[in-house]
């Protein structure tokens, strides 16, 4: 797979996640919001650096970022 198709489908999940986070009661939404805010930390730790493609890794970064701030923003 190409980078742009994975960027596709990186985005693709993220308004999937977003839209069904948005249905969930607050309290669960919060949860949410920290449990993943807790992958986002491991993500960025160095056990991801072995990936020979950067563009996609740092990609995959700022995308989980992303996706923890607007999961932060609804809770």
């Amino acid at each position: 797979m190409d980078t742009r198709t994975i960027l596709g489908m990186i985005h693709a999940e993220e308004a999937l996640v977003v839209s069904l986070v948005r249905a969930l009661p607050s309290d669960i939404r919060r949860k949410v919001a920290n449990d993943f805010q807790e992958q986002v930390e491991l993500a960025e730790t160095s056990h991801l650096s072995s990936t020979s493609d950067r563009e996609t890794r740092d990609a995959f970064r700022a995308h989980i970022r992303r996706l923890s701030i607007m999961l932060a923003s609804l809770s």
